[in-house]
């Protein structure tokens, strides 16, 4: 399914969790997201970070959010939950 929500956190070490969506951006690729843990402003950002695409999603970049050996956890929810996903 096509996610139209991602929460993201790294669970091997310390890091906060991370939201992905598709209503700040319409296009993909995300470069744009928050951080729902912390009482920080919406830091956003012009690096792409995330593919969000019809079949699930993609990191793209490499560091707290992107590392081989770390353990992941997530959680995404579908934009159409029903059997026919839409392609972007």
């Amino acid at each position: 399914f096509r996610p139209r929500w991602v929460l993201l956190k790294i669970s091997s070490t310390t890091g906060d969790w991370v939201t992905y969506d598709t209503s700040r951006e319409t296009s993909n690729v995300e470069s744009q997201y928050l951080y729902p843990d912390t009482s920080a402003a919406e830091p956003g950002g012009s690096t792409p970070r995330i593919d969000i695409i019809s079949n699930g999603f993609k990191l793209r970049q490499s560091g707290q959010d992107n590392t081989s050996s770390a353990t992941y956890i997530y959680a995404a929810f579908a934009e159409n939950p029903f059997n026919y996903s839409l392609a972007r």
